[in-house]
């Protein structure tokens, strides 16, 4: 019977590599690839760019500006028309 070293010593390497892939992740030495869930009921401040490839269900009140949002402040202007269009900015929590 043929005995394939080869692929049993290549086949350890790859496990080997894995566990220790695993081991370095869990360590926090290498980043993890999936993402990170969060839920907290205290407020999260979050400075920067972050992109949402999903839905976000958001309890409570968001403040959003919308002068840096679109450059104006109630109004939205339509690239296609030109009409200018009013953003209502009620606070349904009042």
């Amino acid at each position: 019977m043929e005995q394939h070293y080869g692929f049993l010593k290549n086949m350890l390497i790859l496990i080997t590599i894995g566990i220790w892939v695993i081991v370095l992740q869990n360590a926090g030495l290498l980043p993890q690839l999936r993402p990170t869930k969060i839920s907290a009921d205290q407020p999260i401040a979050i400075k920067g760019l972050v992109e949402v490839e999903n839905t976000v269900f958001i309890k409570g009140q968001v403040d959003a500006n919308l002068e840096s949002i679109n450059g104006h402040n109630k109004f939205y202007k339509d690239p296609r028309t030109g009409d200018y269009y009013v953003i209502p900015v009620t606070d349904p929590y009042e």
